[in-house]
């Protein structure tokens, strides 16, 4: 999965990249469809914005956060998108589920 990390208005120290590699990559270990995700970090007056993009086959998901500290705001980005990403797959895999049931309900009759 391709990694793109950015920061408007700020310069990103290693630490903090490594910190949001590691989380991406229990993203990515738990969903394998990724191509890419994208973490945009901005700063403006006292509170720190994080943008995260993630993009796989048929998958477009973003998530936003503002908080008071970068670390917190890039939780808190991470975890929506996370959970959004959740969603998603499940939706998908209950659709799944139902079209093959109704199939096999349509070679009973």
């Amino acid at each position: 999965m391709e990694k793109i990390i950015a920061g408007r208005h700020q310069n990103l120290d290693e630490n903090l990249k490594r910190y949001i590699y590691n989380a991406l990559d229990k993203i990515e270990a738990e969903y394998n469809k990724l191509t890419s995700a994208r973490v945009v970090l901005d700063h403006q007056k006292n509170l720190f914005y994080t943008e995260v993009i993630l993009h796989g086959k048929n998958i477009s998901i973003e998530a936003k956060s503002k908080e008071l500290t970068q670390r917190q705001s890039i939780d808190n980005a991470l975890e929506k998108a996370d959970k959004q990403l959740g969603k998603f797959l499940s939706k998908l895999r209950d659709k799944h589920i139902r079209r093959k049931e109704k199939s096999k309900e349509l070679v009973k009759d």
